[in-house]
């Protein structure tokens, strides 16, 4: 009996987790993984990260101007001999470096480069030692000379292995009394893992890299975190692709496909002038790893019920079957000649059959069925004639 409940209670119960959890799955997997929404996850984290770099260089671009006007900047260009210029040029580097360092809108984004260069590109001093005077920075980065040409401030990206250099950087030009053109101000910060952990923090969070395109694919710069799938990923066919075709198209491309869990895209780098650095961001191509992760509860709970459905049919069985087996072993008694026998079993659900095998027999074997209570009184009214005689 009690086998029964519990293997079709058991049925009942694993059949309904079962359903439950294949129609959770089919609900959530276009929640978790939609492929549509993941790609406009990656493309909002590329926008919001160019956008943030873009912004920084902005500011660093009106910092320097309102800077380069002072008289100290300027004089530091029109003194008479080379060796005041380059002390002079030194002590205003120094000075710039410290100042941007103090202020709060450059927070880790601490200069690593503070040079004056004359209007024909070449250093006149940079910050912090003698190093770097007398180069001419122009022929290394032609957007130097192109800004020193106009006379416009900018920024551009440079990367020269041969020099040691990575870096974004901002310049401001600086003027003399008839407005002519008589330097700029370079002032460079690093672009390293930490600058670009700053930009995740900052926008969206997202996995990001900086690369440039090469001949073999792409070419690592900085990777916001050291151990994420950008890192690991980043010359893979698709990215690789994917970064071409976002320089070719100045716009977001995204990767075909899924790259180790991962879907990639890839944006130009903007307010940094011409450039074949891209912006790499990877997200997950599932909101969740596994999708039984969220459904584990389910299942947990089915398990639990499993277990009350053998507790429960342990105790039904039970107050089922021993007053049953109770009635067997008496009728078998009974047949066996003990036919003074009654049963005396107090059973919600039983008692009344009970009752009645007792009165059975009771019929069979001739004896008077006791009709009084527990304390010996009839349970029956005396007929009116009987009270008369009395």
């Amino acid at each position: 009996m009690r086998f029964k409940i519990i293997v079709v209670n058991a049925g009942i119960v694993v059949l309904s987790t079962i359903l439950t959890v294949v129609m959770l799955m089919t609900s959530l997997k276009g929640v978790v993984s939609d492929p549509a929404e993941r790609k406009h996850e990656v493309e909002r984290s590329l926008r919001a990260a160019a956008a943030q770099l873009a912004l920084d260089a902005l500011r660093l671009e009106r910092w320097l101007e309102k800077n380069v006007g002072a008289e100290a900047v300027r004089g530091a260009f029109t003194m008479a001999t080379p060796e005041s210029r380059q002390q002079s040029a030194l002590n205003e580097a120094n000075r710039l470096r410290d100042a941007a360092t103090g202020d709060d809108q450059f927070n880790r984004m601490t200069p690593s480069l503070v040079a004056l260069v004359d209007a024909e590109g070449v250093v006149v001093s940079r910050d912090g030692s003698n190093l770097m005077r007398g180069e001419k920075l122009s022929q290394a980065y032609p957007a130097l000379t192109e800004a020193l040409k106009t006379g416009r401030p900018g920024s551009a990206v440079w990367i020269n292995r041969q020099r040691q250099e990575q870096l974004l950087v901002s310049y401001a030009i600086a003027r003399g009394d008839n407005g002519a053109v008589i330097g700029a101000v370079v002032i460079g910060t690093p672009l390293n893992d930490e600058r670009l952990a700053r930009t995740s923090e900052l926008t969206s969070g997202s996995e990001l890299a900086f690369a440039r395109s090469a001949d073999k694919g792409l070419e690592m710069v900085a990777v916001s975190s050291s151990g994420g799938a950008v890192k690991s990923a980043i010359t893979a066919a698709p990215v690789a692709a994917a970064a071409r075709t976002a320089i070719s198209s100045k716009g977001v491309a995204i990767a075909d496909g899924v790259v180790e869990e991962n879907l990639f895209g890839a944006l130009p780098v903007d307010g940094y002038g011409p450039t074949d650095t891209v912006i790499v961001a990877a997200i997950p191509a599932s909101r969740v790893a596994n999708l039984m992760t969220l459904l584990w509860p389910v299942l947990a709970v089915g398990g639990i019920c499993l277990v009350l459905v053998v507790f429960g049919g342990v105790l039904l069985g039970n107050y089922i079957s021993q007053p049953v087996s109770e009635l067997e072993d008496g009728l078998l008694a009974i047949i066996n000649g003990q036919q003074d026998l009654r049963f005396q079993i107090e059973h919600s659900e039983l008692g009344g059959l009970v009752f009645r095998i007792n009165s059975l027999l009771n019929a069979m074997s001739g004896v008077p069925e006791d009709t009084t209570d527990d304390q010996g009184r009839p349970s029956k009214a005396p007929s009116a004639q009987g009270f008369q005689e009395s």
